[in-house]
């Protein structure tokens, strides 16, 4: 495949997971605010189902961008694996990091498979209040800025 089209659905890719991550990013930022259990619950399962498309589409990013590091002879550039090892750490970091909504997660799935559920509304309010969405987004904006420079100026 011509190297032009491997930059082409790389592109495409990134953007697929973006848009598909920003149900995730957008319930981490909106559920601290949030007080009913079941607008909780809907933000969480929400943000659950867009991982499935989200995943998919990082495969995709991986797969197109090693692609057209061998289309493009990038592999000598010290630029490409610093974009790959920056990817892998953000990855790592963001999934550790993301854990504060496990608990709702497993919650929101046992309602779904199980019904009702042990967790009270209150439990539930208060996991959900202590959610800190700053620093993991502040990761994935830095690491995200830091791809695209990488990537448009190849400095090194």
């Amino acid at each position: 495949m011509p190297y032009a089209w491997l930059v082409f659905l790389h592109v495409t890719s990134v953007v697929g997971f973006v848009l598909a991550h920003g149900a995730s990013a957008a319930m981490g930022l909106r559920l601290r605010r949030e007080t009913s259990p079941d607008s909780i619950r809907s933000l969480v399962v929400l943000s659950t189902l867009s991982t499935r498309v989200m995943y998919p589409f990082l495969g995709l990013v991986l797969l197109t961008g090693i692609a057209a590091g061998f289309a493009g002879q990038w592999w000598r550039f010290k630029w490409i694996w610093t974009a790959i090892i920056v990817l892998v750490v953000t990855i790592i970091l963001m999934n550790l990091m993301g854990q504060q909504y496990n608990p709702l997660r497993g919650e929101a799935r046992e309602r779904r498979h199980r019904g009702p559920v042990a967790e009270t509304p209150d439990v539930i309010r208060k996991v959900a209040a202590s959610t800190q969405p700053g620093p993991i987004s502040a990761v994935g904006v830095v690491a995200f800025v830091i791809l695209v420079w990488l990537m448009a100026v190849k400095p090194f």
